[in-house]
């Protein structure tokens, strides 16, 4: 069976709480890749984006640290022959790292099935960084992190870009995914009261050059996850302009069979959810960060053990085995941001 269907099947929404933990149980047991890595393996950015943390000048003084080769290749070879997933980039710039190309080389060595990678795509823009080399090591998806389709809403919202370097970009991106055509685009793009206006029309679309229009669309309401320059919450705006915005995009991707991940009008107003243990425990065998400041978890030393020797030391698939008998797995423990959003 398709790796991707296992693990889909094993946290897959909908399925019984037991189904979920046992699924996931078998799968590590059988030494199949249970874990989606991600890397950051520099804390910076080159930009300083308002609805993100890099904006706040104390969060910033902290965020810092660089991999060096050998922290890189130890957390690779401990890692990395369990993952299902290496995605590059969560909470800063990947392109500010020197030798990204040995990053997504060393996934391709441990057979990581699929290798994404998240950015701004100024540096990519500007020629700093090369798209091609990046493919050509093995980057199966590039995730674009895009906050306006017009100049002035762009350009104010991530401040220290420029939206002539991200025309250069999308030139870049359609001549790579025409000579690699199982290359994908993904646009994460974060609406607020400010940029929901440019989803209206063929704002967005007019952005891309033929053969260089996103694989996937995904449209995130702008969450507080941090302090910022951003101040404005209030999901109103954006509910009041989802037909016309949101939910229009959704039908021009659908007719353009792009894949569109996005909320419903209800889902807009309630974006944190509550999460019972039995997330909990999925994603602590899921769920792998990895950054200059620490591997996996406190405990874990990625020169002395491996991902599976770890949760072979905590028991993980004993306590996935005993929470399907135990309701307390099942009671509210936190708030999670994640949204279950619709995709079409």
């Amino acid at each position: 069976m398709n790796l991707y269907r296992l693990m889909k099947m094993a946290v897959g929404h909908g399925l019984p709480r037991p189904v979920k933990l046992a699924g996931l149980a078998v799968m590590f047991r059988l030494r199949r890749r249970t874990a989606g890595v991600f890397l950051d393996p520099v804390l910076g950015c080159n930009l300083r984006c308002r609805m993100c943390y890099f904006s706040d000048p104390v969060k910033r003084r902290e965020m810092k640290g660089i991999m060096g080769d050998r922290e890189l290749s130890e957390c690779a070879a401990a890692i990395f022959p369990y993952a299902l997933k290496l995605q590059i980039g969560c909470g800063a710039e990947p392109t500010l790292y020197p030798d990204l190309e040995k990053v997504i080389r060393l996934g391709k060595e441990y057979g990581v099935p699929y290798i994404s990678m998240t950015t701004n795509g100024q540096l990519i823009g500007s020629g700093r960084c090369s798209l091609e080399s990046l493919v050509k090591a093995g980057l199966d998806e590039l995730t674009l992190s895009l906050h306006g389709t017009e100049r002035e809403v762009y350009e104010h919202l991530m401040p220290g870009a420029s939206f002539e370097t991200f025309g250069r970009l999308a030139e870049e991106i359609a001549r790579v995914k025409k000579e690699y055509p199982d290359f994908k685009l993904r646009v994460n793009f974060t609406v607020n009261s400010l940029n929901v206006n440019g989803l209206r029309g063929e704002l967005f679309w007019n952005l891309w050059h033929e053969g260089g229009a996103p694989d996937i669309v995904q449209l995130r309401p702008v969450q507080k996850i941090g302090e910022s320059d951003w101040k404005d919450f209030n999901p109103q705006p954006l509910i009041d302009a989802y037909d016309d915005t949101i939910g229009s995009m959704i039908n021009e991707c659908r007719r353009r069979v792009i894949t569109c991940i996005a909320p419903k009008p209800e889902q807009i107003e309630t974006v944190a959810e509550n999460q019972d243990g039995t997330v909990a425990l999925i994603e602590n065998l899921t769920y792998v960060y990895v950054s200059p400041s620490g591997c996996y978890k406190a405990d874990f030393n990625p020169s002395d053990e491996t991902y599976a020797a770890y949760n072979r030391r905590h028991h993980t698939v004993r306590k996935l085995l005993a929470a399907i008998f135990s309701r307390s797995a099942s009671r509210s423990r936190h708030v999670s941001k994640k949204m279950n959003y619709k995709i079409d």
